[in-house]
């Protein structure tokens, strides 16, 4: 079911936030369920993964490098955050504990007040902001454990707990099957459709990501017409290693590509591009077993070009590079020194990429080897290097977040097992 956890409401001015194509899969239409009503319509959406293509960049420009942090007092330790833009230099943080119990917290002129308390959610967490109150959507009763829905015109997207795709409208769902594992989340490739892995499977048990199942397909799905559109899938002994695929602009013509992760036992981990129609445009290089885990796209390049922002092997190499797409797919920079991923976590939103010290560039902020600091890496004219960093005041235990401001700045969090800690720039 649905619910709108939303008991103590803030200022009404807070409401603002910053292979090869197979044949679509059968589909059947159930009945109507009485399923409550998705959160209203107008409402704004905060995404661990910060943006709905799964490209964690926040827009907007300040010196956070210089800021001076903002403690939240949060009951219970922080396992997610979630942020959303106030009016002026303010910016609201939906925290989840451990416990899965949600707050609300207003940040401004260097302190913090809690403005909203949502008990028990759903986790991962979306939460919205509408008319002035701020909320964290819970699931419907069928989704899958490990993941949440997207709101779609007129309805909700989700996977279910059996692995299908499900298109909810007005109470009544058209179920498409896709096998997803059950972490899959699904991400935004433009109006109405969206990309998801499917086809689970165990024939990589390498369990970087929670457990032992990773997708065999690349989903492309139309929430309109309720359809499975495309599908690359990968021969064996190959998966996708990751939660969701990654959708950008990677080679700067105007056109997203949607950047994957896949792996065997052999070889281990690449990436891989194709366009947004599921055709393979490049894979990149191999430096045996291990994860890669691929952040963000943003014009990290000297040239200002856009690349692509992994972190290879976070639990062995911890090890930064930096790709670029031209006539293949290429390692420009690397940078050695951090852990953007803990072992067996399904928290893959450690990291993100903003101009944090308002030079015009982007830099990457991402934690440290012992994940007690946020380090800014800046790309230079042959590499990458450390440009300055901010301490946590503990180890990370959150994703890490970050929104853009009313007023042109910006602000990141990220919570250890004593709170959240805010910059704003």
């Amino acid at each position: 079911m649905w619910h709108r956890r939303t008991l103590l409401a803030a200022a009404a001015s807070a409401a603002g936030l910053g292979g090869c194509a197979g044949s679509p899969a059968s589909t059947t239409t159930e009945g109507p369920t009485g399923t409550p009503a998705p959160p209203p319509r107008g409402a704004r959406y905060a995404f661990t993964h910060l943006q709905s293509g799964g490209n964690r960049v926040v827009g907007g420009a300040g010196a956070v490098d210089d800021a001076r942090p903002v403690d939240l007092g949060v009951d219970g330790r922080p396992a997610w955050v979630l942020a959303f833009r106030g009016p002026g230099a303010t910016s609201y943080w939906t925290v989840v504990t451990a416990a899965e119990r949600a707050t609300t917290h207003r940040v401004g002129d260097g302190t913090s007040e809690t403005v909203a308390t949502h008990g028990r959610v759903s986790t991962p967490p979306l939460a919205y902001a509408a008319d002035g109150a701020f909320g964290v959507v819970d699931a419907p009763t069928d989704c899958a454990a490990h993941t949440h829905p997207v709101v779609v015109d007129g309805g909700v997207l989700y996977v279910a707990t059996n692995g299908d795709i499900v298109v909810r409208r007005d109470g009544t769902p058209t179920r498409l099957d896709a096998d997803a594992p059950t972490d899959g989340r699904l991400v935004r490739v433009a109006d109405g459709r969206y990309a998801l892995y499917g086809g689970r499977t165990t024939r990589y048990a390498h369990g970087a990501l929670g457990d032992t199942v990773e997708g065999s397909r690349l989903l492309l799905i139309d929430a309109v017409d309720g359809r499975i559109e495309a599908a690359v899938t990968l021969d064996a002994p190959t998966v996708f290693e990751g939660l969701s695929p990654l959708v950008a602009d990677l080679d700067g013509d105007g056109d997203d590509e949607i950047v994957t992760t896949v792996a065997d036992s052999a070889d281990g981990a690449r990436i891989r591009v194709y366009d947004a129609e599921g055709t393979e445009l490049a894979t990149g290089p191999v430096y045996g077993p291990g994860w890669r885990h691929q952040l963000c796209v943003a014009p990290f390049g000297p040239d200002g070009r856009p690349e692509l922002a992994v972190v290879r092997k976070p639990h062995v190499d911890r090890t930064v590079e930096f790709y670029r797409l031209d006539d293949g797919l290429s390692v420009t920079a690397t940078h050695e020194g951090y852990a953007s991923h803990t072992y067996g976590s399904r928290n893959v939103d450690g990291g993100l990429a903003a101009d944090l010290d308002g030079d015009g560039r982007p830099e990457l902020l991402v934690p440290t080897a012992d994940r007690r600091t946020l380090a800014a890496v800046r790309r230079t004219g042959r590499d990458a290097e450390r440009a300055w960093t901010l301490p946590l005041g503990g180890e990370l235990r959150t994703n890490v977040a970050g929104v853009a401001l009313d007023d042109g700045r910006l602000a990141v969090g990220a919570g250890t097992a004593d709170g959240v800690r805010v910059w704003q720039g």
